[in-house]
């Protein structure tokens, strides 16, 4: 079996500063680490590759897991938190899954 890839892709949170947006997103996702079925997680800042397209995205977080897993691991507890905590805060979060390569 393939490792899936989940990603959550936001907005910075601009009613707190850059600073107090970039820690509460490290707290935040450092818990996930420990949910069931996440083999590796990885966050990112999004820049865009094109001058002229506006970057539509400030964080990228990625999550591997086991294919067949995705929709599992978007309903834990931590997760759903997280994800709500983003919504509640503005930031617009979309949830992707990419299957395995191959």
């Amino acid at each position: 079996m393939g490792a899936v890839r989940v990603l959550v892709l936001w907005i910075r949170c601009y009613v707190i500063s850059a600073e107090e947006d970039a820690r509460w997103v490290r707290e935040e996702t450092d818990k996930l680490r420990d949910c069931v079925g996440v083999r590796g997680l990885a966050l990112h800042r999004v820049d865009t590759a094109a001058v002229r397209h506006v970057r539509q995205w400030d964080w990228c977080l990625e999550l591997q897991v086991a294919e067949g897993a995705a929709n599992a691991l978007v309903r834990q507890p931590a997760i759903t938190e997280f994800l709500s905590g983003l919504q509640l805060l503005g930031t617009r979060p979309a949830v992707l899954a990419l299957p395995a390569a191959g």
